[in-house]
């Protein structure tokens, strides 16, 4: 592997954010899909992790904590989970949806988001509909 591909392993790509993201749990998809259509920023790269690709890309991100909590990793190879990761995926957008972002610095908001995203996404594969017999 040449020397500049190496050093891009962990990263996103240059001025952008990586998502990685369930592919296999509905809950995710439609929530990729609401970030597809609301995105104004066109620096988000919405990844399933279940591509081996794109776990090899990511080797310090291991399969047990992308199955528990959304990540997003920015290009200096910074990682975010769970409620932060939505977190800052707002940061990324311009206008309204930006500021957003800036509920997290509200006393108790972070935590109260926290909390509830880890509410859910213990939940998440309950709510997906079973194959019938």
């Amino acid at each position: 592997m040449a020397a500049s591909q190496e050093a891009a392993i962990g990263r996103a790509r240059p001025g952008r954010l990586a998502v990685l993201y369930d592919g296999a749990c509905a809950m995710c998809r439609a929530s990729v899909e609401i970030v597809r259509t609301y995105d104004n920023s066109d620096k988000i790269d919405l990844m399933n992790f279940h591509d081996d690709d794109l776990r090899a890309h990511f080797p310090a991100i291991k399969l047990d904590a992308l199955m528990d909590e959304l990540h997003v990793v920015d290009d200096r190879g910074t990682v975010w989970r769970g409620a932060r990761a939505v977190n800052q995926i707002l940061r990324y957008q311009n206008g309204i949806r930006g500021v957003l972002a800036w509920l997290w610095y509200l006393p108790g908001f972070a935590w109260i988001a926290d909390w509830q995203y880890k509410r859910i996404a213990q939940s998440r594969y309950d709510r997906e509909p079973r194959e019938s017999a």
